[in-house]
């Protein structure tokens, strides 16, 4: 650790979790609420899809701006301003009584999340170097993963006991428990003398320079590709769950639970053995479990009887590759531009939520009527991924990052 040595990592960590934790259950925590919502609403399944893909629109234009803000102002005091804009676009949307106020807010909800996002890979980069950061980022991630499973749980309970609404309160005071512990005890990573201009040119000049770097590209698009595949089944789980499974809202935990015990298995090997194990092996291994998990699931969609356990198994093999290959792929993106951490972490961010966005804007709609397109899809997006991921790295030759940048 560069800075700040009195503060534990457990405690480091936390806060990190935290800021990346508002993101999913932006997401996860108001699914069982989908027909509620529509209903009193009067919103077509298509505006309800939108709702995410609104969502995910915001988060991916303004993780553009957050890493250079944060580069600029500090890391700090940029993430709580953005938490408190967050937690007020969430009490707006307990009171709001149409659907366009809805997609509105949902747009702001999701601008001002990503900024937790972006800001928590970059302190990582900013305390930590070498295995230490892939080891925090594997740690923040195994944190990370039990929002999926906790937050439709959660949403299923408040939307029995007290509608829809109470879904936005309770993220509400979620934000704000963040804006306080990131208060309380997060330090300032990025000292003055290491602070980038916000000067236009300036920037331009540095997303030129990140835009062009080949490799860092390629790696933020691998990322997103493999995400891609698992986030489908996400953004599809309402569909999955009432019509494929004919599940209720309270059993949405049948697919988040198992599906959030596989990323936090891959979060879970992936810091166990970084540093013991080249982080080259990590990825190739990941990319061996998601390609065995979209064969199993193209099996099971097209020559076995639909049910929970044979639809939501190869998604948890998929979440176990992707979460141990997450970390690895994250560091090395990071270290293509030592210099720019946060503009680095804004652009992965944006290539990553940008295509999430597509994903449910776009590509879930057009799939989510039939068990074996969602296959597809996510057999599609491991191809994409790999397959650049080899154009550029062909044998998975991967030098040292002294030589790559």
């Amino acid at each position: 650790m560069q800075n700040n040595k009195t503060t534990s990592v457990f405690i480091i960590t936390l806060i990190l979790a935290s800021l990346s934790t508002i993101a999913p259950f932006s997401i996860d925590t108001y699914l069982p609420s989908f027909p509620s919502i529509a209903f009193e609403l009067k919103a077509s399944s298509v505006e309800m899809q939108q709702t995410m893909s609104l969502y995910m629109l915001g988060f991916a234009i303004m993780t553009l701006f957050a890493g250079s803000i944060s580069d600029a102002l500090g890391r700090r005091r940029v993430a709580m301003v953005a938490l408190c804009v967050y937690a007020l676009a969430c009490l707006f949307s307990a009171y709001i009584s149409s659907i366009d106020e809805f997609l509105t807010l949902r747009f702001i909800q999701g601008a001002a999340a990503s900024v937790g996002v972006v800001i928590g890979r970059a302190v990582v980069r900013d305390m930590y170097s070498g295995d230490e950061a892939q080891k925090m980022m594997s740690n923040v991630l195994l944190f990370f993963a039990m929002a999926p499973a906790l937050a439709p749980i959660i949403g299923g309970v408040l939307e029995t006991s007290f509608g829809w609404r109470s879904v936005f309160v309770f993220l509400t005071v979620l934000a704000l428990a963040v804006v306080l512990l990131v208060f309380l005890k997060l330090p300032e990573t990025l000292p003055p003398e290491q602070r980038h201009s916000m000067h236009p040119v300036v920037l331009i000049k540095n997303y030129s320079h990140a835009i062009t770097h080949v490799k860092f590209t390629v790696v933020a698009l691998v990322i997103a590709f493999n995400f891609a595949g698992f986030f489908v089944y996400v953004t599809a789980s309402p569909r999955i769950i009432f019509t494929h499974l004919g599940l209720s809202a309270e059993q949405f935990y049948l697919m988040f639970v198992p599906i959030v015990l596989g990323v936090m298995a891959g979060s879970f090997m992936s810091g166990r053995y970084s540093g013991k194990v080249a982080s080259i092996t990590l990825i190739k291994t990941g990319f061996l479990l998601m390609a065995l998990a979209s064969i199993l699931n193209l099996i099971q969609a097209y020559w076995l009887v639909t049910g929970p356990f044979v639809v939501i198994a190869p998604v948890v093999l998929y979440a176990v590759g992707m979460a141990l290959s997450l970390p690895a792929l994250t560091v090395m993106g990071l270290d293509y531009l030592p210099h720019h951490r946060g503009l680095a972490s804004s652009l992965q961010s944006f290539l990553h939520m940008g295509s999430n966005a597509i994903v449910a804007g776009v590509i879930t709609p057009l799939v989510y009527n039939a068990i074996g397109h969602l296959a597809i899809m996510m057999t599609a997006s491991l191809v994409l991924g790999l397959g650049l991921f080899l154009l550029v790295f062909p044998g998975f030759n991967v030098n040292s990052v002294e030589d790559q940048t």
